[in-house]
């Protein structure tokens, strides 16, 4: 049968919200034409598509597996690509002719961002395909090597070296009965001869849920290929994928897999006995974009009632707790979702360990840089540290973010940076908003700034001068936004920030300005 590492929570701490970093007379975002950089557009066309895994999913298979594929950020988080101060942000994505690029982001925003293929033979999905939803392809890199697991989202499994070189693995098998399923890969660590990957599986049915695996791997003495060392090891259930992970390291320990995840410790989280799961159809995005409207744009409301419903909002702990009947955006957090949890999850061993609870706080925002998660409290986002012993604190916040974005009902990304002075919403299509504020403490600003990005007028206007060979996917401005990511030039928030959006057909960015204090 499968083997399941039981959590242990002995030494587990809850999240302490720093009072001193919310602004409770914070004044909304004000509008500027000046906040994008003019010059500071790029576009770059790719060779081949980028495939949309989220596309082929489907909304049929209920809530958790359709909301687990619609929330997939295609644009991969590899890591840092140099370890000094000018280094790469790294990403990839994965292209239709089942190679994945590498997509180097420079620090500077005056540099270019690079895109090279990262396999030089193509993955071929499998002719037998594991049963059960498919999430689409994955990536990891392992930080300790630049080695690389890949694999289509069919339940197969391969590794990439530096060189692209590639090399095939026997796939990972799961359950009692020894079976395939189709899997997303989330975290990688490689030691010379084995690797330990993370993953997580979406099961359906009355018992609905995210799984996820430890899965090890060894290499064979010829060096041409990988075979698992034994069946995956579950380490956790919840409702929704993990929101973040990262490999820690240290002298004393062995690597663990530090994850946060909407999860129960120590229990299953099941759909009610008896209660058929939830299914999200078409005719429920509209409702909810009806009742959701657009609460007074992006500008705390002056009116008398609107002020008071901001108030309202702002005083409770988080609007998630309400407990009212009306429909809500497929992207918003549901009250049967599992409280927010840090696991780390031992990599070589059966070893986990909850270290961290937050049952107030919902996913908000995707915070890239170092080890933070943005969460929701009441109409803010906060920007949650995870410590080295797994412990989550409060460092910053972006003022009235998680109010903002819900105010959004085509949003598909909300992206803040770690000093909490830079976020983006970014839509389904074509459209994001901007939002900058100076750091809020010690003096806290009386309002932001914010200025709309409209990729079919910022970057269809450098297309039209390619040749028409180019422009093959020219229309890929009107295209669904695949993955995006708010990359900032440095740690401590004074400097630019560069937002980059993946699309079909191309990847575009755009420069963000330095905001002064006023």
């Amino acid at each position: 049968g499968t083997r399941v590492a039981s959590p242990t929570s002995a030494e587990m701490t809850e999240l302490a919200v720093d009072r001193s970093l919310l602004d409770a007379n914070f004044g909304g975002y004000r509008l500027a034409r000046d906040l994008l950089i003019e010059d500071q557009t790029e576009a770059h066309v790719l060779d081949t598509p980028a495939m949309d895994s989220s596309a082929a999913m489907g909304k049929t298979l209920g809530r958790i597996a359709h909301l687990a594929a619609s929330r997939r950020n295609q644009l991969f988080d590899l890591g840092i690509l140099r370890l000094d101060p000018g280094h790469d942000d790294c990403f990839a994505f994965a292209s239709e002719g089942g190679v994945f690029h590498a997509v180097d982001v420079p620090r500077s925003i005056d540099e270019p961002i690079k895109v090279s293929p990262i396999n030089s033979i193509p993955i071929v999905a499998p002719e037998d395909p594991a049963e059960g939803p498919r999430m689409g392809p994955s990536i990891a890199r392992a930080a300790n090597s630049n080695t690389f697991a890949l694999s289509t989202g069919g339940g197969d499994l391969s590794v990439a070296s530096e060189d692209g070189t590639v090399r095939g693995c026997e796939p990972p098998t799961f359950g009692e009965d020894g079976g395939r399923r189709p899997f997303v890969i989330e975290s990688v660590t490689h030691r010379p001869g084995s690797m330990a990957l993370l993953v997580w599986v979406v099961s359906t049915g009355a018992g609905a849920a995210v799984e996820l695996f430890r899965v090890t791997v060894e290499e064979s003495a010829d060096s041409k290929s990988w075979t698992p060392t034994g069946g995956a090891v579950k380490v956790a259930e919840g409702t929704s994928p993990p929101l973040w992970c990262k490999v820690a390291t240290s002298s004393s320990v062995d690597e663990v897999f530090v994850v946060a995840m909407e999860t129960v410790e120590g229990r299953s989280v099941k759909a009610k006995s008896g209660e058929p799961v939830k299914e999200w159809l078409p005719q429920d995005d509209e409702e909810a974009e009806e009742w959701i409207g657009n609460p007074g744009s992006a500008i705390a409301p002056s009116d008398g009632m609107g002020m008071a419903a901001w108030k309202a909002f702002n005083a409770e702990g988080d609007s998630e707790d309400e407990d009212d009947d009306a429909p809500r955006n497929p992207f918003d957090t549901d009250l049967e979702d599992g409280p927010l949890h840090v696991l780390m999850v031992s990599a070589w061993s059966d070893e986990v360990r909850t270290t961290a609870r937050m049952p107030r706080n919902k996913p908000c925002a995707i915070v890239h840089g170092g080890a933070h998660i943005g969460v929701s409290h009441g109409v803010h986002c906060l920007t949650v540290s995870v410590e080295a012993d797994g412990a989550a604190r409060h460092v910053s916040t972006n003022q009235a973010l998680s109010y903002v974005a819900k105010g959004k009902p085509n949003r598909k990304f909300v992206l803040a940076t770690p000093d909490g002075t830079c976020a983006a919403v970014v839509e389904t299509k074509r459209t994001s908003f901007v939002y900058r504020t100076p750091a809020p403490a010690p003096n806290p600003p009386k309002s932001g700034l914010h200025q709309i990005f409209d990729l079919t007028e910022k970057v269809g206007s450098k297309l039209r001068g390619l040749p028409a060979g180019d422009v093959a996917h020219q229309n890929s401005t009107e295209a669904p936004v695949l993955g995006a990511r708010l990359v900032c030039e440095s740690d401590d928030g004074k400097g630019r920030a560069r937002l980059v959006i993946l699309t079909k057909g191309l990847i575009a960015t755009q420069g963000v300005r330095a905001i002064t204090k006023e």
